[in-house]
């Protein structure tokens, strides 16, 4: 009977389950994370896979052993995207890689598995890329910078290596309010926080950091050159929330 394999959401839980997959010859209809809404398969049985760090290293090493570092870290970013039916789609790659019936295949990045897959890790690398620019930080307590983002893909941990590089001396937190995780940074290094309880909005803070940001926008803001439609087009609707030049009163609504 074919099985849901089912795993803890996580890009080390999902390689666990690839290697189980092929470690214990199992028939897979579908992976499927934990905190999946949709619709299980009720033809399916389901079948749970804990994640093991060795078996997510091993895996990694095969597909760099196969393909690449490169390639290795295209498929994360794909995952990352949270593009429902995106493990099946990996796999799928994984099978025909591991094959061995082409030693090149894992080099040709316009194979029939690994076109949709690279479009979607150049789609997350490039929301990363620009959300490094679009966080907000306000001072909280204990001097704690503090920052609330909600990206259209899981890509927090991607803009780790970058802050805690630029504020290694600080104490920041930037918390993912849309999946309910966060970064936290102190002098020891960066760890992975939930906020039990935790609502939007919380980490609105008015502090001079909010101010200077207000006031930076006001300085350079022309009306007469105000142009809605390009605003749209280059900084979507969907980041307004927690930019706070972007919360005055202004004209472009």
């Amino acid at each position: 009977m074919s099985l849901s394999i089912q795993y803890d959401s996580t890009f080390e839980g999902f390689l666990s389950a690839v290697f189980e997959i092929y470690r214990q010859h199992l028939e897979v209809g579908e992976i499927r994370p934990d905190r999946s809404a949709a619709p299980a398969d009720m033809f399916l049985q389901p079948f749970h896979i804990e994640t093991s760090e060795e078996s997510a290293a091993r895996l990694h090493r095969a597909i760099v052993n196969f393909a690449s570092e490169e390639v290795y870290n295209l498929l994360h970013a794909a995952f990352l995207s949270e593009e429902v039916g995106v493990e099946m789609k990996i796999f799928a790659f994984l099978k025909k890689l591991f094959s061995g019936t082409d030693p090149s295949y894992g080099q040709n990045p316009a194979s029939a598995e690994m076109l949709p897959l690279y479009k979607l890790g150049q789609s997350v690398r490039r929301e990363a890329g620009g959300m490094l620019g679009l966080v907000r930080f306000a001072v909280g307590p204990d001097n704690m910078l503090c920052a609330e983002i909600e990206p259209k893909y899981d890509v927090l941990m991607l803009m780790e290596a970058h802050f805690s590089k630029r504020f290694a001396n600080e104490k920041w937190l930037i918390y993912d309010s849309k999946r309910d995780y966060g970064l936290f940074h102190d002098r020891a290094g960066c760890q992975v926080v939930t906020l039990p309880g935790y609502k939007s909005g919380a980490m609105d803070l008015k502090d001079s950091f909010t101010d200077l940001w207000r006031e930076f926008y006001k300085s350079i803001a022309i009306k007469e050159r105000e142009n809605p439609k390009l605003l749209r087009r280059c900084l979507p609707v969907r980041y307004w929330n927690h930019l706070p030049e972007r919360s005055m009163a202004t004209a472009v609504t």
